[in-house]
């Protein structure tokens, strides 16, 4: 069995493009918590969310919290503990704000019952439909096409536009073809085997 000396510390940092409201919605969500308890943990003061087990189970948190909007750290304490020079001391709650040393709620299991939702309302006594074949528009005028075309001109009758090119001659050596003389045959055909038809079930009517 691996240490069970990690912990998931939260200092405020969230995704990029989060709204803090929704995080902590998020949290009180995943905790089953209410706000007044989630709002101090996003003062920027490093926040215990779950301490005493092992890797893996801190890294299911940390991506829990990752899907709630919220980047959270993973911290071994038996590491930072031994080495006092640490870069990474062990983060501990302000005294303000209590360690949330909270659960995840099991897969499946309903985070919030769902709210009624009023079926949409839209007032559409002020409007009515044409009759078959009404011009609801009156067509626009249309602005004439203009072209310029003063730059252009075109040749006479039979003008030849575009000289043609010169076109090398094909040159085929035939002088190792022969003709065979009419009615000579060329290839013996091949034999073709009989058909092999099995007819013992058929008659006729």
């Amino acid at each position: 069995m691996g240490s069970t000396n990690f912990a998931v510390v939260f200092a405020g940092r969230l995704v990029e493009g989060a709204n803090v409201a929704q995080v902590q919605a998020n949290f009180c969500q995943l905790f089953k918590v209410d706000a007044a308890k989630v709002a101090p943990m996003f003062s920027g003061k490093p926040v215990t969310i779950k301490k005493g087990v092992d890797e893996a189970t801190a890294k299911k948190y940390q991506q829990a919290l990752l899907q709630a909007g919220a980047l959270c750290q993973i911290v071994d304490l038996a590491a930072t503990t031994a080495s006092p020079a640490a870069p990474v001391p062990p983060p501990a709650a302000s005294p303000s704000v209590p360690a949330l040393d909270a659960s995840l709620a099991a897969p499946g299991a309903l985070l919030t019952e769902a709210q009624p939702v009023a079926p949409l309302q839209v007032d559409t006594s002020h409007l009515s439909m044409g009759a078959v074949g009404e011009t609801l528009v009156e067509p626009g005028p249309v602005a004439e096409f203009r072209a310029d075309l003063s730059a252009l001109s075109m040749a006479e009758v039979g003008a030849q536009l575009v000289a043609p090119s010169r076109v090398e001659v094909l040159q085929i050596d035939v002088s190792a073809l022969t003709m065979a003389e009419p009615g000579v045959v060329l290839k013996e055909p091949e034999p073709v085997a009989p058909a092999q038809i099995d007819t013992s079930k058929i008659s006729l009517a």
